[in-house]
């Protein structure tokens, strides 16, 4: 009689025996595109005024910041920001400061239909702002 060695056998698994949570790791790794997905959801819901999350301002206040001077096609600084505001008289502009929720906001009025609120980084004591052909410059 010959002798037999064992031969192990692998279970391959068609995918149907993981679970829900593991499948959802799974593609949520693989899919690099989803961060962007969110990114873009997320700032178009910031843009159009709402809070994609409640504690946003709480977690990462900069990146509302970027996301509006984006949005403006304006620049941000270390030290302030910059906005484009061509053709607007500077009669119709107003800049105020104040505070939503503990947290330091810039509001921007451009006449009666145009405002944003802007949220400031932590520990700005003092904010000097200039309008200069047509760029309105905030420095803090």
């Amino acid at each position: 009689m010959q002798e037999w060695d064992e031969v192990e056998i692998q279970t391959v698994s068609d995918g149907l025996d993981a679970s829900p949570r593991e499948l959802h790791a799974s593609f949520e790794i693989t899919g690099d595109h989803l961060a962007e997905v969110r990114d873009r959801h997320t700032m178009m819901l910031v843009a159009s005024g709402e809070l994609p999350e409640s504690h946003i301002a709480e977690i990462a206040p900069e990146r509302r910041l970027d996301w509006m001077i984006e949005e403006l096609n304006g620049r941000k600084f270390s030290d302030g920001l910059s906005i484009p505001l061509h053709g607007a008289d500077d009669s119709i502009i107003e800049l105020s400061r104040g505070e939503i929720e503990g947290h330091s906001i810039l509001r921007l009025k451009v006449g009666s239909d145009f405002e944003r609120k802007l949220p400031l980084p932590k520990d700005i004591e003092s904010i000097d702002a200039t309008l200069e052909d047509g760029i309105l410059n905030v420095r803090w």
